[in-house]
C-alpha cells in the first residue's frame, strides 16, 4: 500500500500529482512530522499540532521557522484541490545533507475504528520496543515495519510497546491510558510522545473532576486495572477490551463519559 493517498500533494509551497512523490526520499536525513485528521473540511486541533512540531525542531537540534500561516494556506488548498472532506494529511519537514529543509503535506491511508470497535473494544498485545526520542516526532521505517509486522501477524488493533524495565509506555500509534474506580493512570510525559488527543483527555478530565496519575506502569499489575483504551489521531478514544490473556470492561462509566465528551470536543471545531 503506497504511503499516500488523493490526487495532489506539495512540495513546499507547491503543488503536484502524487504520482511524482517518492516517500523513499524520506528514508535518508531526518524527517520530523505530524499527523492531523481532516473532518468536514477542517483540520482538527491544527494549532496544537504545529505546536508540537516546532517542539520536534527544536529538540532535534534543527533550525527552521514554522510558518503557521503558510500550513494553514497548504492545508486549505490540498482539501480543495484532491476534493477530499474527511481523512488523515500528514506534513512532514525533511532535513538532509546540503540542502535546504523540505516541507510536504499529503493525505496518507487512513483506518478509523467502526461502531462495533468503539462498543466492543479492541484487542492488544505486548512489543518489546523502546522510542529514543519519545518526544520527537521522526519517522524510523524500520522500527515501524517489525511493528506492524507484529500487528498484522497478531491481528491486533495496536501494540503496546513495553521499555526494558517491563512497564507500558504507549502504543506504537497511539497512547494509552488505564481506569481504576474514577482515576486514570497513564505513562509520564517524559517517557511517550506526548499525542495531542493524550493532551484533551487531559483538559476533559480537568472538566470532568476526574483524577489522573502519571506513573510508569508495570505488566505485572495490568490485572488491577478495570479499564483501559487507547487515545490518537484516528481512534480518538477507543476502549482496549483485551491485554494479551486480561480483559477489561468496555462499558466503564469513566471510559463511557471521556469518549462523549470528546465527540462534542470535536464538535466545537466545525
Amino acid at each position: 500500500m503506497p504511503e499516500y493517498t488523493g490526487t495532489y500533494f506539495s512540495e513546499n509551497n507547491q503543488f503536484q500529482k502524487v504520482t511524482l512523490f517518492s516517500p523513499d526520499i524520506l528514508k535518508e536525513g531526518v524527517a520530523l512530522y505530524e499527523v492531523l485528521r481532516i473532518f468536514r473540511g477542517i483540520p482538527l486541533f491544527l494549532d496544537d499540532h504545529m505546536g508540537r512540531l516546532q517542539a520536534s525542531i527544536r529538540l532535534s537540534g534543527h533550525q527552521y521557522n514554522l510558518s503557521f500561516t503558510v500550513i494553514r494556506y497548504l492545508l486549505k488548498n490540498l482539501i480543495k484541490i484532491n476534493a477530499i472532506q474527511e481523512g488523515n494529511v500528514k506534513i512532514v519537514l525533511h532535513f538532509s545533507d546540503h540542502q535546504q529543509p523540505v516541507l510536504y503535506t499529503y493525505f496518507i491511508p487512513h483506518f478509523y475504528p467502526t461502531p462495533d470497535m468503539y462498543q466492543d473494544g479492541v484487542e492488544t498485545d505486548l512489543f518489546m520496543a523502546v522510542r529514543n526520542n519519545p518526544n520527537i516526532k521522526l519517522m524510523v521505517p524500520a522500527m515501524r515495519q517489525r511493528i506492524s509486522e507484529f500487528i498484522r501477524a497478531e491481528n491486533l488493533y495496536d501494540a503496546l510497546l513495553v521499555d526494558a524495565d517491563e512497564t507500558i509506555t504507549e502504543g506504537s500509534k497511539t497512547n494509552v491510558f488505564f481506569v481504576k474506580k474514577a482515576v486514570l493512570y497513564t505513562a509520564p510525559g517524559d517517557k511517550v510522545l506526548k499525542g495531542i488527543t493524550r493532551q484533551k483527555v487531559f483538559d476533559l478530565c480537568n472538566q470532568l473532576n476526574y483524577k489522573i496519575i502519571e506513573r510508569s506502569i508495570s505488566i505485572i499489575t495490568l490485572h488491577k486495572y478495570e479499564a483501559a483504551f487507547f487515545t490518537g489521531t484516528s481512534p480518538k478514544i477507543l476502549p482496549i477490551s483485551r491485554i494479551a490473556n486480561i480483559q477489561y470492561d468496555v462499558t466503564h462509566p469513566v471510559v463511557k463519559n471521556l469518549m462523549s465528551t470528546y465527540d462534542k470536543l470535536i464538535a466545537t471545531c466545525l
